[in-house]
């Protein structure tokens, strides 16, 4: 089974609310009692089981059991300390960070990249099959419980060393294909949002974009001036329109914007404009800034080195991490009353 699902630190599941409304299969008390809901454990199992891809044994299920009872002791522990707080934009932050780590891991975005479009988070994360809110919810909770674990241990974090040469080195070699950068291109365009349009509308965003584009040829307005004045991108528009980069094969770009769209894009020359491009999302006028080919990174590359820097330190940081939240769980059970019910006593 995997480790990091049944030992070391807290794995936080969604579950919905349906769950408080069950038998309960225990119930812990270390500042209020709270049961732990046969229908909360089963969740836990199932997807557990789905990632294993086999049925786990009771004596296993056990062991998921007293992971909800840990994360449920954890939590209130943290919940009734008044230091303890987590806003809202470390929620948000924290979820993109998680779901960029699992992108790049998938091989989706380059190493160490971060998600930038808020739009793009969300609708990535509901194509998982949840909301944004149950998500946040749950990097909430994942939060709440690290801050209370780090701050009580917060010695044992400052005293984690820095990387040293042999283990970038080390680390590069085992993460070098990773570092293999597709041909890629960056792009400023003015975008005529289509996403909620019906027909009519849509069509009328055409037309739109095709004037905009006769403007852009036949008068003094520059590719800057209408981006600030016409595109439809919140977020790109105060960058003058950038986008990128996109690589060859970029799931979530053809996803987003179309194949198509992204075929075209590579087809043109940097320092090309296109006329109007349709895509998934909207039509679009496209200017060509960079267009690169592919490439290894080398190992003295800053942002290579920055990102096996930070890797590094998250491997001794987990490894810490693991080790306190052993001895703050064994810590907050002897303070704790728990009850087993069922086939579980």
């Amino acid at each position: 089974m995997r480790k990091s699902l049944l030992t070391g630190v807290l794995v936080f599941f969604v579950v919905s609310a349906a769950a408080t409304q069950d038998m309960a299969v225990a119930t812990v008390k270390l500042e209020k009692t709270e049961p732990i809901s046969e229908y909360q454990l089963n969740e836990m199992i199932q997807a557990i089981e789905q990632m294993e891809g086999r049925h786990l044994t009771m004596e296993e299920k056990k062991v998921v059991l007293n992971q909800l009872i840990d994360q449920a002791i954890v939590l209130q522990a943290a919940e009734f300390d008044k230091q303890m707080h987590v806003s809202d934009t470390e929620v948000e932050d924290a979820g993109i960070m998680l779901l960029s780590q699992q992108l790049s891991e998938a091989g989706v975005l380059p190493p160490g990249a971060i998600l930038t479009d808020k739009e793009q988070y969300r609708q990535i994360v509901e194509e998982q099959g949840i909301s944004v809110e149950e998500y946040e919810k749950n990097v909430r909770k994942q939060l709440l419980a690290e801050k209370y674990i780090t701050l009580k241990n917060a010695e044992v974090f400052r005293s984690i060393s820095a990387a040293t040469e042999e283990e970038l080195s080390s680390e590069y070699q085992r993460r070098v294909q990773e570092f293999v950068i597709k041909d890629s291109v960056w792009f400023n365009h003015i975008f005529f949002d289509t996403s909620d349009s019906n027909p009519e509308e849509s069509m009328a965003k055409n037309e739109k974009a095709k004037a905009v584009y006769n403007r852009l040829i036949n008068t003094s307005a520059t590719f800057e001036d209408l981006v600030i004045s016409e595109s439809e991108d919140e977020v790109s528009k105060v960058k003058g329109g950038v986008v990128g980069p996109v690589m060859v094969e970029d799931e979530i770009a053809n996803q987003i914007y179309g194949s198509e769209f992204i075929a075209s894009v590579f087809s043109m020359e940097e320092g090309e404009t296109s006329r109007v491009l349709k895509s998934n999302i909207g039509y679009h006028i496209v200017q060509i800034t960079e267009k690169k080919p592919a490439q290894l990174l080398p190992e003295n590359d800053a942002e290579v080195r920055a990102y096996l820097e930070r890797v590094i330190y998250a491997a001794h940081y987990q490894e810490a991490l693991e080790k306190v939240t052993k001895t703050t769980i064994a810590e907050l059970r002897e303070r704790a009353t728990i009850n087993y019910f069922g086939d579980y006593k």
